[in-house]
Order: C-alpha cells, then sequence, then structure tokens
C-alpha cells in the first residue's frame, strides 16, 4: 500500500503482484512494451505487474496516486471468473471511472492502518471488490487488442512452472505449436521472448522472498527457480540494477527497494 506523488521511472520494472492504481489529482502515463498507457484522473487501473512497465516523466504538475499490489498467489484464491483473470493476463490495463463520492485517498490511509495492525482481512476484502468492480467495468469497453489464447495459454503455462527447469518446446507443447513459431508468436504477444518473461517471473518472486521471509539469499535463489546461486546473482543484478542483499536491505532499513 502507498499514496502520494507519482514517480519518474527511469527503467522498467516488474514484480509479481496484481497492481492497483487510482489517480486522485493530474495523470500518470505508462509505458507497457511498446503501448503508451494514460489513466486520468478518477479513474482506476489493474494490470499484472509482472509484464515490465515504466512510469513516464508527468506533463505538468506531478501526479497524485495510491497504489496497492497484490501478491497473483492471492488474487487466484479470489474466485474470480475466468474472463475477468483473463483480462489480467492479457498484458494490457483494466481502465475504469472511480466511484464519484469515493474518498481515495482516505480509504488508503484506512487500509495501511489495517496491514499495519495486522488486520488485514477487511482491506483485502475491499481491495478485492474494487479490482473486481474494475475489472467488470472494462470488460464493457471494446476489446481485441490483446493476446490471443495461445500466447496466454504459454504465459500461464510458465507463471505456473516458473521453478521448474522449462524449455522453450515445453511451452510450446502447451498451445500445440511447434517450437519456433511459438517463440514467434509468443515475442510477437508479450514484446519478450520466452526466456526474458520466464527471467522476469523467477526474479518477481525471488523479490517476493527477500521482501517476505528470512531465507538467506542462496535459498532464495532456489527457491524462484534458479538451477545456481551464481546464475542468480548475475540475473538478478542485471534485471533490477543491485544484489539480491542490497535489496533486501533497502527494504528493510527504508521500506521501499532501491531505485
Amino acid at each position: 500500500m502507498a499514496h502520494g506523488t507519482a514517480p519518474e521511472m527511469t527503467r522498467a520494472h516488474s514484480h509479481d503482484d496484481i497492481e492497483l492504481n487510482v489517480v486522485t489529482s493530474g495523470a500518470i502515463e505508462y509505458l507497457m512494451g511498446e503501448r503508451r498507457v494514460r489513466v486520468e484522473q478518477g479513474r482506476s487501473a489493474v494490470f499484472w505487474a509482472s509484464l515490465p512497465h515504466r512510469l513516464l516523466a508527468p506533463a505538468g504538475e506531478p501526479a497524485e496516486v495510491c497504489w496497492a499490489h497484490v501478491p497473483l498467489s492471492t488474487v487466484l484464491t479470489w474466485g474470480l471468473p475466468a474472463a475477468d483473470l483473463r483480462t489480467l493476463l492479457e498484458g494490457r490495463p483494466a481502465l475504469a471511472a472511480m466511484p464519484l463520492n469515493m474518498d481515495a485517498a482516505g480509504v488508503w490511509q484506512r487500509w495501511e492502518s489495517d496491514f499495519d495492525r495486522r488486520d488485514a482481512d477487511a482491506a483485502l476484502l475491499e481491495i478485492h471488490a474494487l479490482i473486481r468492480r474494475t475489472l467488470r467495468a472494462a470488460a464493457t469497453q471494446p476489446t481485441g487488442t490483446g493476446p490471443t489464447s495461445h500466447p496466454l495459454d504459454m504465459a500461464a503455462f510458465i507463471m505456473e512452472r516458473f521453478r521448474d527447469p522449462i524449455t522453450a518446446a515445453d511451452v510450446a507443447a502447451v498451445a500445440h505449436l511447434n517450437t519456433e513459431y511459438a517463440m514467434t508468436v509468443f515475442r510477437k504477444a508479450w514484446h519478450m521472448t520466452m526466456g526474458r518473461f520466464l527471467l522476469c517471473r523467477r526474479v518477481a518472486e525471488a523479490q517476493r522472498l527477500l521482501a517476505t521471509t528470512d531465507l538467506d539469499c542462496s535459498a532464495v535463489g532456489y527457491a524462484a527457480g534458479f538451477g545456481s546461486g551464481s546464475n542468480f546473482y548475475a540475473q538478478f543484478a542485471k534485471l533490477v540494477g543491485t544484489s539480491p542483499g542490497q535489496y533486501r536491505t533497502a527494504l528493510r532499513t527504508t521500506g521501499t527497494p532501491p531505485d
């Protein structure tokens, strides 16, 4: 949970959460793959943050935004309709207008207080409801720009099996496609290779474990699906820009990951 001025991001990042944004003043603009997505004041956005995204420099006064990150594993226990889950996996945000009488900043402060008191059940129910309403409202808008079933099937397989030593052939088999053709289809839909997608998923899981457990860094790497400690350290630093240990230290001393 967070709220405040939207910062410019110098590089794209990813994390294995469902992200909920509500813009309370101004507007924000994301770069998601090759798409520019603008979220105006009074609107909410929901998207799967495992896909690399970056906040662009604001035009005019910086926007004020409320953020909530909910682990995908939690969202999957909510029993969302299949159409809503498909929307989350399509790689584009669901956008909707907020209720006119909702004081988002006040709501976020109440939710943050719930989490601080380790009494998150009520807050999670309300977050669930807001995410569901946003997805439902977005479903009434014209679609047709998201990936088709083959890329979705392959992405879902990687998400579920990322801890295993899977290959491109394994992923292609899920969609009953030739491996080379499947790689082309995947890259066209998600704007990244299967290998990059898998790496982002594993690093996102490592970030979650570094933030929420006391496992040593090597154990985090193995738990996230990396076959060796050296590969984990190298890939994490390449994608995140800092070592796993530095990432954890920054979280515990400042409450936020390093820039």
